[in-house]
């Protein structure tokens, strides 16, 4: 099951974060699954007040990484639809570990 939980809780993960990117979002809200597989946010662009989601999963080395984006979504109520539905698609997988290309 996924559901939000508060930033503090987010953050305790420790999820990798680009230092570009908490210059040009802001973190509106956060989620994560109850077995703590993958973990979500909702953020909205500063520029152009649009908004972005990003999944991220653990990678080889136990770090929550992206695994799955997008941006450009008009509002958060699309925005948070469209985050639970990548953050179902990455829990179908059955996967633990996510792969990066790095």
């Amino acid at each position: 099951m996924i559901r939000p939980i508060s930033r503090t809780e987010f953050d305790s993960f420790q999820p990798s974060r680009a230092p570009a990117a908490e210059q040009m979002f802001d973190e509106v809200e956060w989620f994560a699954d109850d077995a703590g597989v993958v973990l979500g946010v909702v953020a909205r662009d500063r520029t152009d007040h649009d908004y972005f989601v990003g999944v991220l999963g653990r990678d080889q080395r136990g770090r929550f990484r992206a695994i799955d984006v997008e941006s450009c979504i008009a509002n958060v109520d699309d925005a948070r639809s469209q985050l639970l539905a990548k953050m179902e698609k990455s829990l179908a997988t059955g996967e633990t570990v996510f792969e990066q290309s790095d």
